[in-house]
C-alpha cells in the first residue's frame, strides 16, 4: 500500500479522488497518543507477586492458553511512541524498529528507543516475559514485535499511514494502535477494509479515554476492532472504567446506519508493564502501572496473537468474530453490543475453543 502527501484545490481534489488507483483522500490531520490516566495502587503489586502474573492475565485466564500456545511466529506491529528494546523483559522480542518523522520519512535507528514510556508499556503487555520478581506480564511472550515510532514530534495522519504501510511490508499479522485523532473520519474504514480483507491483518484500536458519550478515530470506524477498558473491583468482579470511551454513531441512509463502539473490553486499569529505565529520588524503575484503553488494547492484540498461533489458517475476521461472540456481557446477550461494554469482556479460553471448532 502506497501513501502520498499532496496539496490540492477543489478541482484537483475531485480529479484525484476518481483515479482508479486511489483508495481514499483524507485530510492530513494531527494524531495523538491516547494518554494513560493517573493511577494509584497499593496492595496490587503484592497480590501479583503472589499470583506470579498481572491481574489482567489472571482475569483473562491466559495461563490456560499457554498450555497450547504462546504466540510463536505471530508478528505484531505496534504503532506508538517507540520501544526500549533493550529491556530485560523484552529480550529478543523486538524484531525491527523504525522511526516515522512528521514528514512521513522512514528513519532507521539503532538501538530502538522510546520517546516516552507508552510504547514500551504497550509492547510489554503484548509480549513481555517476567519481571525479576517472577511476575508474568506479556499475554503472548513468544510473539514477534515490529515497532514503528509514529508519535514523535508533530505527528499526523500521514505519519500513521506510513507506519501502517511499513507494518504491511514487514508481514504483520496484527497491528496495535493505542492512538487516535479527534474527529470522525469515515474514509479510514477503507484503510481498515484493505488491512482485513486484502492483507489479512487484524487492526486492534483503542477507543479512547474521553469518557462515555465520546469516541476516537480510527477506533470508531464501523470495521475497526475497538477496545474499551475495565477495572478490577471487589472480589473477582470487573466494571468498565470511568474514563473508557463509548458511543453510538448514527448515519441515516448509509450501509452501516448505526455504529456502536467499543467492540469489546479488556483489562485497562492498574496494568503493570515494562518502561524504559526511569530514575527519580527513590531509585531507578523499569516497570510501572498505567491506566487507559491504551493498556486494554495490547491485551486484546496479545490474545489475538495466541489465537492466531493456535489456528494459523484462521482469517483475521474469524478471530474478531469469536472474540465478540464469546465475550461476557453483564446483562447477557440482550444488550450486546452496548456503548459501554461493547459485546463484553473478552473470554480467551472460550474464544480458543470456538475457534478450534470452526
Amino acid at each position: 500500500m502506497s501513501v502520498a502527501t499532496v496539496e490540492v484545490t477543489r478541482k484537483t481534489l475531485e480529479a484525484l479522488a476518481v483515479q482508479p488507483d486511489v483508495v481514499a483522500v483524507l485530510p492530513n490531520q494531527k494524531i495523538h497518543l491516547i494518554r494513560p490516566q493517573k493511577i494509584e495502587y497499593s496492595a496490587l503489586i503484592e497480590q501479583e507477586k503472589q499470583d506470579k502474573l498481572t491481574w489482567g492475565l489472571k482475569q483473562l485466564e491466559i495461563p490456560q492458553l499457554w498450555q497450547k500456545t504462546k504466540g510463536q511466529d505471530i508478528n505484531v506491529a505496534v504503532l506508538d511512541t517507540g520501544v526500549y528494546a533493550a529491556h530485560s523483559a523484552l529480550k529478543d522480542r523486538v524484531k525491527d524498529f523504525i522511526v516515522i518523522d512528521p514528514l512521513g520519512r522512514r528513519i532507521k535507528s539503532e538501538p530502538a528507543f522510546d520517546c516516552g514510556q507508552h510504547g514500551t508499556h504497550v509492547c510489554g503487555t503484548i509480549a513481555d516475559g517476567e519481571t525479576p520478581e517472577g511476575i508474568s506480564i506479556g499475554v503472548a511472550p513468544q510473539a514477534n514485535l515490529f515497532v514503528a515510532s509514529v508519535l514523535i514530534g508533530d505527528a499526523s495522519l500521514r505519519t500513521l499511514m506510513e507506519g501502517i504501510s511499513w507494518a504491511i511490508e514487514k508481514g504483520a499479522d496484527i497491528i496495535n494502535m493505542s492512538l487516535g485523532f479527534n474527529y470522525y473520519e469515515p474514509l479510514f474504514a477503507e484503510i481498515l477494509e484493505i488491512l482485513l480483507n486484502q492483507y489479512g491483518i487484524l487492526p486492534v484500536v483503542a477507543i479512547g479515554n474521553e469518557n462515555h458519550g465520546n469516541s476516537s478515530s480510527p477506533g470508531n470506524a464501523y470495521n475497526a476492532f475497538s477496545v474499551g477498558a475495565v477495572e478490577k473491583i471487589e472480589s473477582s468482579n470487573v466494571d468498565v472504567s470511568f474514563f473508557s470511551s463509548g458511543a453510538s454513531l448514527v448515519f441515516p441512509g448509509q450501509p452501516n446506519p448505526v455504529v456502536t463502539k467499543p467492540d469489546i473490553v479488556a483489562p485497562g486499569t492498574q496494568i503493570y508493564s515494562s518502561i524504559p529505565p526511569t530514575t527519580d529520588e527513590d531509585g531507578t524503575y523499569e516497570y510501572n502501572f498505567m491506566d487507559g484503553t491504551s493498556m486494554a488494547t495490547p491485551h486484546v492484540a496479545g490474545v489475538a496473537a495466541l489465537l492466531m498461533a493456535a489456528n494459523p489458517t484462521a482469517p483475521a475476521t474469524d478471530i474478531i468474530t469469536v472474540l465478540k461472540e464469546t465475550a461476557a456481557h453483564p446483562k447477557g446477550s440482550v444488550l450486546r453490543p452496548c456503548n459501554r461494554w461493547g459485546n463484553g469482556l473478552i473470554q480467551p479460553v472460550e474464544a480458543l475453543k470456538k475457534l478450534t471448532e470452526t
